[in-house]
């Protein structure tokens, strides 16, 4: 087999990608110049997908993580547990239209506009998980500034843009960088997949081991391809790199302007921050995310700090569970979150819970 050399350069890099790149900057210009979003829709845009669909009460807000379309789908164990219409926002797809979210604030802006055109008055229930935090708790800032009240805003192990930055940086910086961005894909693809038809998590997860050793990107992408095919991916290859160009988009335009954004002092929303209590951001999941342990180098521990000190004044709590990135995988590590959520999302008034 034919491991050296390559013609495809890496998501993001390669002819295919960096074609689409330029052509959407040339219809667009400055990304940073782009109009602002239209704050009405005619249909509910795809970017909103109906978790649970309740005739009454307000209903309920999750937004996805840096790992894109796949990260909304554990949600539903939120939305099975609330008496309200629960709606995730997942990422836009390739589209000239959406080229200009860059950044978190552009990007959160959007997500308001998709929020109020479904309920235009609140008050507003919000939440997310890792960088669906920081878009959360952006949208929720930017409710209050336009004279919204948000209700709730539940945050789960939120992780600081240093740490996201460095994550990225070291991935677009070597092979083994790009390698890891299709693998991780993969993994979450599978993930997905597995939870979806009730398998144990990691069951069919593909680890670094059984495709490492090639330089040749191409050969890669086709030994991991036929790998997920094999042990239940159902998408087509075409479909499934466009996921991974998708998925790096995403992440560089989330982390593009950095973000140290603070809730208004005279803001009352109940703010509940859950925190990974191993600290571990890869952990044991690192050989099914990660080609190499060095690309998570200074940022494998304490990648909520920021976190911890910007929410000290809300209630913390400490999830038993093993890493980061499986949290949301693991049902006995997200109960008390799934257990707090049952008691807001009540139908009718809900008291701030202790």
């Amino acid at each position: 087999m034919n491991r050296s050399g390559s013609t495809f350069q890496g998501p993001g890099k390669g002819h295919f990608s960096c074609a689409m790149e330029q052509s959407m900057h040339s219809m667009t210009g400055n990304v940073n110049q782009a109009p602002a979003p239209i704050l009405a829709f005619k249909q509910l845009p795809q970017e909103v997908v109906c978790f649970k669909q309740v005739a009454h009460g307000r209903p309920v807000f999750w937004i996805h993580a840096a790992a894109g379309g796949n990260s909304i789908w554990q949600y539903q164990r939120i939305a099975n547990v609330s008496e309200r219409t629960l709606y995730a926002i997942k990422p836009p797809s390739i589209d000239i239209t959406h080229y200009w979210l860059s950044g978190i604030e552009a990007r959160a802006s959007y997500y308001v506009a998709l929020i109020t055109s479904i309920d235009p008055d609140g008050p507003y229930d919000l939440g997310g998980y890792s960088m669906g935090s920081t878009l959360a708790y952006e949208v929720t800032r930017q409710l209050v500034l336009m004279g919204h009240k948000v209700q709730s805003l539940v945050l789960i192990d939120p992780t600081d843009m240093s740490s996201v930055q460095a994550w990225a940086a070291a991935h677009n910086n070597s092979d083994l960088g790009a390698q890891s961005l299709v693998l991780r894909t993969m993994n979450f693809s599978l993930l997905h997949d597995d939870s979806t038809q009730g398998k144990t998590a990691r069951g069919s997860l593909i680890h670094r081991d059984d495709v490492s050793g090639y330089t040749n990107l191409d050969a890669f992408i086709e030994r991991i391809y036929d790998l997920g095919v094999q042990r239940g991916l159902r998408l087509a290859k075409d479909q499934f790199m466009l996921r991974v160009i998708q998925d790096h988009q995403l992440l560089e335009s989330l982390v593009c302007n950095g973000y140290n954004r603070s809730l208004p002092e005279h803001c009352e929303v109940q703010v509940y921050l859950f925190v990974n209590r191993s600290r571990a951001m890869q952990g044991t999941a690192a050989p099914y995310i990660l080609m190499s342990d060095y690309l998570s180098r200074g940022i494998e521990e304490n990648y909520n700090a920021e976190w911890l000190v910007k929410c000290r004044r809300f209630k913390i709590t400490e999830l038993e569970c093993t890493t980061h990135f499986m949290l949301l995988f693991e049902a006995e590590s997200l109960k008390p979150c799934v257990e707090l959520c049952r008691k807001l999302y009540q139908l009718g008034p809900v008291s701030p819970v202790r």
